[in-house]
């Protein structure tokens, strides 16, 4: 079977309703229900085989922008449900098959609070914009669980912040408004190892950060990946102005908004 047989042979239980299919690719109109019951009009999603996996886009653009980097969509009109260099994409069983519908039906619920909110909803569950940077924040997320679950849900819910110091080299990690340590860029290294670890067990444990495990380098190491993951998403916004692309309008906050005028 082909992957387009696969989420085919599931749809109905995912709430997507085929409309046409010929020469590898597939129109559906697709309903995710909403939590409050409220009705809403169909996606109309034209899905195309792509070697053992898929592409998806609105046939045409109506519901959502042609293209929103904040919103998850490529240029082209493409979704962006998987990141390929880590989340396996291929469509070769049923449950693969669900697997997809699931991430599809979540990421269009997203789209409608993303309409009304103006800002992406399920930001701890996204991937950085550009392969680049989501090397970046896939390494600042093993950095945190060495460091404890609350590193975890402090990185997904955005309550870590980078200080540059006086001194260009060196960048403070600062989590809800308190400065933890300070890494030297060009040593990869933590400035102090004299002070308390910052692990989840160091008011337990007590020790010193050179006596904590590995835990002064995984510090460092979270603070220069959370550097390049700032640094990269920066180029790929840069590259998209380069490449004229235009902000949507959709999106409060967009890098790609042009300033107000004053």
């Amino acid at each position: 079977m082909s992957p387009l047989d696969h989420l085919y042979s599931v749809a109905h239980y995912n709430h997507g309703r085929l409309l046409s299919a010929a020469d590898g690719q597939a129109i559906y109109a697709v309903n995710p229900p909403n939590a409050s019951g409220a009705p809403s009009p169909d996606f109309i999603l034209e899905i195309r085989r792509d070697g053992k996996s898929v592409i998806v886009a609105e046939q045409q653009p109506t519901l959502l922008p042609p293209f929103c980097a904040e919103r998850h969509i490529n240029p082209g009109g493409t979704f962006c449900l998987y990141w390929g260099e880590l989340e396996p994409s291929e469509i070769e069983s049923r449950e693969a098959a669900e697997v997809w519908w699931g991430r599809l039906l979540t990421f269009l619920l997203r789209q409608r609070s993303a309409a009304a909110l103006r800002r992406w909803p399920g930001k701890a569950d996204a991937r950085a914009h550009g392969s680049t940077a989501a090397r970046f924040q896939a390494m600042a997320e093993e950095n945190a669980a060495v460091l404890g679950p609350s590193f975890v849900a402090s990185l997904r819910e955005d309550r870590l912040r980078l200080a540059k110091g006086r001194r260009r080299d060196r960048i403070a990690l600062v989590k809800d408004g308190r400065r933890l340590v300070a890494v030297h860029r060009k040593d990869r290294r933590v400035m102090t190892l004299r002070q308390r670890c910052k692990c989840d067990d160091a008011n337990n444990l007590r020790l010193p950060l050179a006596a904590c495990g590995e835990h002064a380098r995984q510090l460092a190491d979270l603070v220069l990946n959370l550097d390049g993951w700032q640094r990269a998403e920066g180029d790929f916004y840069r590259l998209l102005h380069t490449e004229k692309h235009v902000c949507c309008g959709t999106m409060d906050d967009c890098p790609l908004a042009k300033p107000a005028a004053k």
